[in-house]
Parts: structure tokens; sequence; C-alpha cells
């Protein structure tokens, strides 16, 4: 699999992670984008359980906060739309006080 944006963003202690909907058409493209630019250990379980689980630890990550940017939130998931809001969902209420979510377009 093409594996699209991998990259991450860091200034003054936050660090800026983008999903962006016009490449992220279905949940395992999003769970290797996060997996990538949240250097995710090797034990993610690549599914939405793991994946909260793992937003709520996440002591790996050196910065301060994390800016998860959702882009073109109305394509996002095109090819599993039945799953959007679950993971949307997972992304807005992660009970890690460092990470907030933003969706965009």
């Amino acid at each position: 699999m093409k594996e699209e944006n991998i990259n991450f963003y860091s200034v003054d202690q936050t660090r800026f992670v983008f999903i962006d909907g016009n490449t992220v058409d279905t949940l395992e493209k999003c769970y290797i984008t996060l997996a990538q630019q949240l250097s995710m250990p090797d034990y993610f379980g690549y599914n939405l359980d793991a994946l909260e689980e793992v937003l709520a630890d996440l002591e790996w990550i050196e910065e301060e906060r994390i800016v998860l940017i959702v882009l073109n939130v109305e394509v996002l998931l095109q090819k599993e739309p039945d799953i959007k809001n679950d993971f949307l969902d997972i992304l807005r209420l992660c009970e890690n006080e460092r990470v907030e979510m933003h969706g965009i377009g």
C-alpha cells in the first residue's frame, strides 16, 4: 500500500498530526497515517479499541501537546462511511488532555 502523508510538524512543544480525507479513504489508511505520525509502538493493534487506548497514552511523544488536524472531513473514509463517526468520536473524545482534534472541511 502506498503511504500517503507520513510527516508531522512540530513546533513550540506541539506536534501537529494531519489526516487528509482526500488521501485517507479507508480505516486502514487512517491507522497507518496515525501510526506513522504519532510514532506508535509496534504493538498497536490497528483497530478502534487499540486506537482509543494508544491515544490515551502517548507517553513516548516528547511534545507537550498533540494537535490532530483532519482535513477534508466530508470525504474522509469515503470507502467506509459507516465507521467515520466512530473514528472521529475517538479522536474528538480522547481522554488524553495533551490531545486536541480539529476538523476542517
